[in-house]
């Protein structure tokens, strides 16, 4: 059982890993856009919004574990917090 957990976890390790690679790439490209098309950035906009999500969902997740292994409820509360506050300012700023 314990085999098929550590499995289960590396898995989704590697995955979110994975997915960080590709949100590092649409950053990376989003600022070489910005650099070569100093005037028209629309495209390079877009590329970084989707990087910045897949930054902050990373986070989220990774802080969702960590505010799971430890169930104070202060945690959980500004765990909360957070998060809406994260997603109501980037709606608001796209």
């Amino acid at each position: 059982m314990e085999e098929k957990t550590k499995s289960n976890s590396l898995s989704f390790q590697l995955i979110l890993s994975f997915i960080a690679f590709i949100g590092i790439g649409c950053i990376a490209l989003a600022l070489v856009l910005k650099l070569i098309f100093k005037g028209n950035v629309s495209v390079a906009n877009v590329f970084s919004a989707v990087g910045q999500v897949i930054a902050y969902l990373i986070c989220i997740f990774s802080a969702y574990h960590w505010v799971r292994t430890h169930k104070q409820t202060a945690w959980i509360v500004l765990y909360v917090i957070f998060v809406v506050v994260i997603v109501v300012l980037f709606i608001l700023t796209v």
